[in-house]
């Protein structure tokens, strides 16, 4: 009998067909012939011989040949095919070999078909052994578990519960955060599990809200709650979209869910503080308000409907009341009104506003700005009082300070006049209690003078009866003049103006401004007895000039800088108990700056002094 190049005895289908013999030695596959039950090798290609080396195999049983897979398996499904006549399989066997020739020694993966092989007569002579590399798949196979495991992982560690389903609309898939939410398995969410944990009352409203998405492939969108496995209700936002196929076919929906119970209990919570809102607002007996970032009107308490017609009051073609703003007020009135919204400044403003009954009444009206965490304009809130008896009793008792000021002011006249004769009879004279007592009674009697004053302009203020003489003037004079009448009267202190380099002309009238740099002046040399000194300084900018005044005093505290400049405002302490006064000086300044068109302010420190400051439009250069 012939031998073929492995040694073995030509017998079979190999003594007939020496082309499918060669076409089987250089077959990809592993291939193996055993003979009998005990499975000797009759033959081997030479793939199969690099899966177990050079061994000798040959007329060998396959106990003997490969003895390191006894108690696998593999010797007891090699006897079975034998003896049943049926083939068997075996996947994803695991060999390493140099299979390329190269010196590199690399794994693959063979599916194995062991199948019975029979001579012409039927009879079971032997097992074929056949191995297909199926190496790619298993790699495949190994990066998509891969995958799936990293997509299980990053999906387990989200923070947020993760779901899919289907076209039919049965869970395929949750992630652990949704398990953790439930303190039951994934499992028990597949399918139509997930609906026994919504909470019953919502059940109804997340089914339906799902079809409608489902039957237009739309967004899904929905809030409802849960029960968790601590007892306590959970708030969850789902929302889903809708996932396709490669050919497009529809394939379901893919989602998230968020815990949103704290922004469920925020906004109950602003819910009810909204309600309480209205419940105290509209027990409230002062006119409350509200408006939009567009300035327009957005809530109005129950006094209002008592007070105004609410319907006009909330028509869209207006803002704060606008429509029922008596006319002589309207421009002034929301000229402020749009500045504080500009600038998201406080505001409080007076002006008449039309009555149901057809009349109108003085209100007193506030407004505070409302701004979001982020800072930006929400609106604004603000409340009103009918302060109509108070603007007649007011003014009441301005015309009973402006007669009273004007009857003052005659017999005032006249004793100052007396006073300088007197002093200019005695200036020589040796008797110093007699000049001492003159200059005195000449003080107090200016003293008087300028309080009788401030208090006629206080009266003409609110009348709205204070004129101004406009002109155009040099500041610098007018502050050169000033000072130098004031430093006559203040021996201990100093004055110093420091003059700089050119002329600040502006329109303004010249009595009032000096009255202006008077009271500063003396407020200043007021309120630093124990300091000898008090700076002017004047500097223009290109569209204003800026006066500052500075003293060395006592200064004033934080808390009254933005009072400083209200009517009748005295700051209240210790060391200013010490100075007398009405509190109507800086008030009286502070409103002829402003019927300038000029600002006024105040910088201090306690302790260390401060500096008052006005400014004035300037005129153009060179004018």
């Amino acid at each position: 009998m012939l031998t073929n190049t492995t040694g073995l005895p030509e017998s079979g289908f190999f003594q007939t067909d020496n082309q499918l013999k060669h076409l089987v030695m250089q077959a990809p596959a592993l291939m193996a012939i055993l003979r009998k039950r005990e499975g000797i090798c009759q033959f081997f290609n030479p793939v199969f011989a690099k899966v177990w080396g050079d061994r000798d195999m040959l007329n060998k049983s396959m106990r003997l040949a490969w003895p390191e897979l006894e108690g696998q398996g593999y010797f007891e499904r090699i006897e079975r095919v034998y003896d049943s006549g049926m083939p068997e399989y075996d996947y994803d066997f695991r060999a390493r070999a140099d299979w390329n020739n190269d010196g590199n020694v690399t794994e693959a993966y063979f599916d194995f078909v062991y199948a019975p092989y029979r001579d012409d007569d039927g009879t079971i002579e032997g097992v074929m052994i056949i191995g297909v590399d199926v190496t790619g798949k298993v790699h495949a196979r190994q990066q998509l578990a891969e995958q799936q495991q990293l997509f299980n992982d990053i999906t387990d560690a989200a923070g947020t519960a993760l779901w899919m389903v289907d076209a039919q609309g049965n869970m395929t898939f949750v992630n652990k955060t949704w398990a953790d939410w439930t303190g039951q398995p994934k499992e028990a969410h597949l399918g139509r599990g997930w609906v026994e944990f919504v909470m019953p009352e919502d059940r109804e409203q997340v089914i339906s809200s799902y079809l409608r998405s489902t039957t237009q492939y739309t967004p899904y969108q929905v809030d409802f709650k849960v029960l968790r496995s601590d007892g306590k209700i959970q708030w969850v936002a789902a929302t889903g979209r809708p996932r396709y196929l490669p050919n497009g076919e529809f394939a379901g929906y893919v989602g998230s869910c968020m815990d949103i119970t704290d922004r469920k209990k925020a906004e109950q919570k602003r819910q009810d503080n909204e309600a309480l809102f209205r419940t105290i607002a509209d027990s409230a007996p002062v006119l409350i308000w509200m408006a939009g970032p567009d300035m327009r009107t957005t809530f109005l308490n129950t006094s209002w409907t008592r007070f105004a017609d609410v319907a006009s009051l909330l028509s869209d073609d207006g803002y704060l009341q606008s429509n029922l703003i008596h006319e002589a007020d309207a421009d002034q009135v929301l000229k402020r009104y749009k500045q504080a919204f500009s600038h998201q400044q406080e505001f409080y403003l007076e002006y008449r506003m039309q009555c149901r009954d057809g009349s109108y009444r003085w209100v007193g009206m506030k407004g505070v700005p409302r701004l979001a965490v982020d800072g930006s304009l929400e609106g604004y809130i603000g409340s009103g009082m009918d302060i109509t008896e108070m603007k007649e009793l007011e003014q009441i008792k301005n015309d009973f300070i402006g007669m009273a000021s004007h009857e003052l002011k005659t017999p005032i006249t006249s004793i100052k006049a007396y006073v300088q004769l007197l002093l200019s009879m005695y200036k020589n004279t040796e008797d110093a209690f007699l000049k001492k007592s003159l200059t005195t009674v000449n003080k107090q009697v200016n003293k008087l003078t300028r309080l009788i004053t401030d208090f006629l302009d206080i009266s003409k203020m609110e009348s709205g009866r204070l004129s101004l003489n406009y002109e155009q003037l040099l500041l610098n004079d007018v502050l050169r003049e000033t000072i130098e009448e004031v430093q006559h009267t203040a021996a201990q202190h100093n004055i110093i103006y420091t003059e700089n380099v050119g002329n600040f002309t502006v329109h303004a009238d010249r009595d009032r401004i000096a009255q202006v740099i008077i009271n500063f002046l003396t407020n200043a040399i007021k309120y630093s007895p124990q300091s000898s000194r008090v700076e002017v300084n004047a500097a223009r900018t290109d569209e204003e000039v800026v006066v500052a005044i500075k003293d060395y005093g006592i200064g004033i505290k934080a808390e009254d800088i933005d009072k400083i400049f209200n009517r009748f405002y005295r700051v209240e302490g210790r060391n200013e108990q010490n100075f007398s006064g009405f509190g109507i000086g800086l008030y009286v300044a502070a409103e002829i700056i402003r019927r300038h068109n000029g600002r006024v302010w105040v910088e201090s420190v306690p302790g260390k002094g401060s500096v008052f400051y006005f400014t004035l439009p300037a005129y153009p250069q060179g004018v």
